[in-house]
């Protein structure tokens, strides 16, 4: 049986950091957007996710209003996506760059299933059993472990799911998020997702703006700014790769279902 290390208390908010405001929305823009702590707000447990009824309408009217130029950009699965977000189906990457759709009638391409994805997922359920709080992610290409609900042992949760998974190939890479770990095949970001996409005849040409709230869309966010692009943060995390912030996701909903209406003219 596990001992428990000892609770450091509290993580606290850290501080938001001033960046220029938003600038208006242009015609020329492909956005790509997170989900989790960007679209949408967190949970505890990933399937305790609350979708806005008005999701669906305003990711199609983006596409409509962006020539289509619109992509999820997720450690979600697309499968997912595409069941939470009906009947809106969008280009879309799933898993942080394992798999990508790069338009909304391809077909998913995921990267070959590793071979340490099934023992590592074994020996993970049995020594994470014993910790309260903490949820293994099942995805079909990656692991992550959530510990959402006990922050004060972050640290100690992210250490041993190292500590667990370097054994089994050098292939493995661990990404450190906010209250997440997740294991997963390396060379695959979704910077490199952004890379994939802006080489596709919807996104060429156009100026990517990523939108995202943690360490795992700090790739992306690198990815757009070395194509002339904006990246956006969300929430009050610091980073050093953000050109504009908003506060939390119902600002994200609000800024983007403001934007048909704003390029209305231009259209026009």
């Amino acid at each position: 049986m596990h001992t428990l290390p000892e609770a450091k208390g509290p993580v606290p908010d850290l501080p938001e950091a001033a960046l220029p405001a938003l600038p208006p929305a242009q015609p020329d823009w492909a956005l790509f957007l997170d989900i989790d702590g960007t679209l949408i707000e967190h949970a505890d447990h990933p399937e305790g996710v609350t979708i806005p009824t008005r999701m669906p309408d305003m990711l199609v009217a983006l596409q409509q209003a962006l020539g289509g130029a619109v992509a999820l950009v997720s450690g979600r699965t697309i499968d997912w996506m595409d069941r939470r977000f009906a009947p809106a189906r969008l280009a879309a990457s799933g898993q942080h760059g394992a798999e990508i759709r790069l338009a909304p009638d391809a077909p998913s391409v995921p990267i070959t299933i590793p071979k340490w994805r099934q023992p590592l997922e074994h020996t993970l359920v049995r020594e994470l059993a014993a910790w309260p709080g903490v949820f293994i992610e099942h995805k079909p290409l990656s692991l992550a472990v959530h510990f959402r609900a006990v922050p004060e042992w972050s640290d100690a949760i992210m250490d041993k799911v190292v500590e667990l998974g370097r054994g089994f190939d050098d292939g493995v890479e661990f990404l450190k998020g906010r209250f997440v770990i997740e294991v997963r095949p390396a060379g695959h970001t979704k910077g490199t997702a952004v890379e994939q996409f802006m080489r596709t005849s919807i996104f060429a040409g156009r100026r990517p703006v990523f939108v995202g709230d943690d360490v795992t869309d700090e790739d992306g966010f690198r990815a757009v700014r070395a194509a002339g692009g904006l990246a956006v943060a969300i929430g009050p995390r610091p980073t050093t790769q953000a050109d504009h912030r908003l506060a939390t996701p119902a600002d994200v909903r609000h800024w983007l279902d403001q934007i048909p209406q704003m390029l209305e003219p231009a259209a026009t």
